[in-house]
């Protein structure tokens, strides 16, 4: 019987588009060979044979990157091993296998960030990458996945040690992860970070930094203090102490993100720390004289689409919007210093805290705190409650700034009783 021609199987190919259906058709010149066509026109062939009384098949490839003749030979060369009793069906499925056991730790690294990029945060997995590039990869790159022992990846994270304080951590949370996904993947059978810890590897790490919320005493001196530097600083910082964003929420803002109207910030979901229980913008609610802030800026922005334009990295066109949060920083030692150390030093991050301090000294609820600052809620709550609070939160903002303003005038330092001082 004549095999199946070129013609005929571009013929295949359309009618099986035309009719919006898979079709088959076999070759007729080895046994088995078969070709099919599904309805997007991709056609592939592959090999039907009997093994212990169960009908079977396996894939030779797709056309035309293997035409009719090389189809064949392979078909005759698959007959032949089934033929002497080879199941070529569980061959190649083990053949596959063993090639995936054989991947390299920098060949895992590309399949595990394929999936990553989709559910990781744009900065976060920029931090992976880096990292793997740093630490991970000149080390271990080119073993084999599932040759990678504990002891590899403990030396791994004993040296990043000396990248800084923080990178061990980092570290060795990548491994796990990608480790994570080699065995879901069936590329190793366990990951060799299951039994590791940071802390086993290179010590406790330091105590978390206490973080400094300034007085009443303090905020009288430092608010009127405000004057001493340039505008769009003082406003964002005056705006960062009220709302209680962090810095690189307010550094990476765009005009577009506030409805000067309604008085509303609206913070877009992928910029948000808290997304694992969120969906959508989180909207902030702007009392009016921070809508002035916001409205000046705008102004000061001159048609930037970002709220606090910052220039561009040198022979870049890339926005640099780090050198904006080192820069509010900057200005905050430099108040600091200039009044003589009137209040203790803060930095940027510090302004959340103070917010969040004083949000309980002046009684707002819990519930209403943690919206505030867009924190996740504990245990069921975090999973239940889709209130935003909005009003609430609103009326926190009117209650948290009237008090920021009586510390500017000096009305509350007027409250303060302070004791005498005993011989």
């Amino acid at each position: 019987m004549a095999g199946i021609t070129d013609k005929e199987v571009r013929a295949l190919i359309s009618k099986a588009q035309r009719e919006g259906k898979a079709l088959y058709q076999a070759d007729g010149f080895v046994p088995g060979l078969t070709l099919s066509a599904s309805k997007t026109g991709v056609a592939s062939w592959y090999l039907r044979f009997r093994w212990a009384g169960k009908q079977k098949e396996v894939t030779i490839g797709q056309y035309p990157a293997w035409g009719i003749a090389d189809a064949r030979e392979k078909a005759k060369e698959l007959r032949r091993a089934v033929d002497i009793g080879v199941d070529v069906a569980v061959e190649k499925q083990m053949t596959k296998l063993e090639a995936v056991n054989q991947m390299t730790v920098d060949a895992l690294a590309a399949s595990y960030f394929e999936k990553a990029e989709k559910e990781l945060h744009a900065h976060t997995f920029k931090q992976r990458k880096s990292v793997h590039a740093r630490f991970v990869s000149p080390e271990i790159g080119t073993f084999p996945a599932d040759a990678v022992t504990p002891a590899h990846v403990v030396e791994i994270v004993r040296k990043s040690l000396e990248g800084g304080k923080t990178l061990p951590r980092i570290v060795l949370l990548h491994v796990t992860q990608l480790y994570h996904h080699a065995v879901g993947n069936a590329v190793c059978s366990s990951n060799p970070c299951r039994d590791i810890r940071e802390s086993a590897v290179v010590g406790k790490p330091d105590a978390p930094k206490q973080r400094t919320a300034l007085n009443a005493i303090e905020l009288g001196a430092f608010l009127p203090a405000l004057v001493m530097i340039p505008r769009p600083y003082a406003l964002a910082i005056r705006l960062m102490l009220l709302t209680g964003v962090r810095v690189g929420t307010l550094s990476e803002s765009k005009v577009s993100e506030f409805d000067i109207d309604a008085g509303l910030w609206r913070v877009p979901h992928d910029r948000r720390k808290n997304r694992r229980h969120t969906t959508g913008p989180f909207v902030i609610p702007l009392p009016p004289v921070a809508v002035e802030w916001v409205r000046e800026l705008i102004q000061l922005a001159d048609g930037d689409e970002y709220l606090l334009p910052v220039e561009s990295r040198r022979h870049s066109d890339a926005r640099n919007s780090m050198s904006k949060r080192t820069t509010l920083g900057d200005w905050l030692d430099k108040m600091q210093a200039s009044a003589g150390g009137a209040w203790r030093r803060i930095t940027p991050h510090d302004l959340r805290s103070t917010c969040k301090s004083w949000l309980s000294e002046l009684r707002i609820d819990y519930e209403t705190r943690q919206r505030y600052l867009d924190h996740a809620l504990e245990g069921m709550d975090a999973i239940y409650d889709r209130a935003d609070y909005l009003d609430h939160r609103r009326a926190a903002a009117d209650t948290w700034l009237a008090f920021l303003n009586n510390c500017e005038s000096g009305k509350e330092a007027a409250k303060v009783v302070k004791q005498p001082v005993v011989a």
